[in-house]
């Protein structure tokens, strides 16, 4: 059973490079004022950056917070483009359970968050999920059930998304704007 987590908005992909953080940048950017957490969840390691701060380790995963507002990295987009936080958690896939238990204590409970995951819609019920797709890249594993999952399916070049950002809106829960 998959666990419900309210006023949370949570963008998938196909694959790489399909846009997902071009999207949720501007996703952020469009409701900067409603106080956004962004969150990033990958299965690889990377070596950490000083501006990233730990908050919390163990030998499957990594939760940290992005404090460099400057840099190319996607938590530090997310911030340049408006949200209040941002937090890079990298995990391996078969403990993501445990280790989005562990996120929750940072994540503030009547805020929205966004996060930018392949594998969380497995274990993660949000309020909204949408699969951003390109044709120009190759269907990862689980694609079709994923597609199922979805609530919005976003075509994109990797820089223009149709429907476009402006459509999805933070009004005390993620919905779809119906006059665009």
């Amino acid at each position: 059973m998959l666990k419900r987590f309210k006023n949370s908005l949570l963008i998938s992909g196909n694959g790489r490079n399909v846009g997902k953080t071009t999207f949720i940048s501007e996703v952020i950017f469009l409701n900067r004022k409603k106080e956004i957490t962004a969150v990033k969840i990958t299965p690889h390691f990377h070596n950490p950056t000083l501006e990233l701060k730990t908050l919390s380790r163990n030998k499957n995963w990594i939760i940290s917070e992005e404090t460099d507002r400057y840099s190319t990295k996607d938590t530090s987009l997310y911030l340049q483009a408006g949200a209040s936080k941002s937090y890079f958690v990298q995990c391996k896939k078969d403990k993501l359970n445990e280790a989005f238990l562990d996120l929750e204590t940072y994540l503030p409970k009547n805020k929205p968050v966004i996060f930018e995951s392949a594998g969380l819609w497995e274990i993660v019920k949000p309020e909204m999920f949408i699969v951003v797709q390109s044709k120009n890249v190759e269907n990862e594993k689980n694609m079709e059930k994923k597609l199922i999952a979805a609530d919005l399916l976003v075509f994109s070049n990797g820089k223009l998304f149709s429907p476009s950002a402006q459509k999805i809106i933070f009004d005390s829960t993620w919905k779809l704007k119906t006059n665009i």
